[in-house]
């Protein structure tokens, strides 16, 4: 059980926005998941992981969804001692897979709401950002699974992965060399 004083750590929501990069790197949407198991006063990351939607051609590949698998494939079926920390607020599918884990707690950077008012500005064909408006906390809830919910940690930060590209395409195209060749010695 996550205690009622828990307070989520800067570092933990760090870590999936350096897996959402990574996922964007790979051609995926910078969406980025950690897992924590809290013992104590401890709380150590048990898995983390970058969204593999695009990358695997399944739309229910959801970074969250997976490392809640990956999770429990080793810990057991319920993880009333862990904290899922997303980059994005979980969708229907994956607060739905925090319910049936039994998670003790979950951290989100940007809504739902947030996801859907930069895909109608920004969306394209090949990154559409669509999303569920149905909140994580409404499914928790509905699912009679009460447990902490810390909406909008670090929103800034992670908003800023919505207009993340790959540092190949965020770099100029490289100008080629031009190698002038001297007199030629024997």
């Amino acid at each position: 059980m996550i205690p009622p004083t828990y307070k989520p750590k800067k570092k933990f929501m760090q870590l999936a926005i350096a897996e959402a990069k990574r996922a964007r790197d790979r051609g995926d949407y910078p969406i980025g998941a950690v897992v924590t198991r809290v013992i104590g006063k401890r709380e150590v990351v048990i898995a983390s992981a970058g969204n593999r939607v695009k990358t695997s051609g399944s739309s229910i590949k959801h970074v969250e969804l997976e490392t809640l698998k990956y999770v429990s494939s080793g810990y057991g079926r319920y993880l009333p001692d862990f904290v899922l920390y997303s980059t994005h607020e979980p969708c229907a599918m994956c607060a739905g897979a925090c319910v049936w884990s039994k998670i003790g707690a979950v951290v989100f950077g940007v809504s739902q709401e947030d996801i859907i008012a930069y895909g109608k500005k920004h969306g394209t064909e090949e990154f559409k950002w669509r999303a569920c408006l149905i909140s994580c906390e409404f499914v928790l809830e509905k699912g009679g699974h009460r447990i902490p919910v810390f909406g909008k940690f670090l929103r800034r930060e992670c908003r800023k992965l919505f207009g993340y590209r790959t540092a190949l395409r965020a770099s100029p195209p490289v100008k080629p060399r031009t190698r002038i060749a001297g007199p030629q010695t024997n």
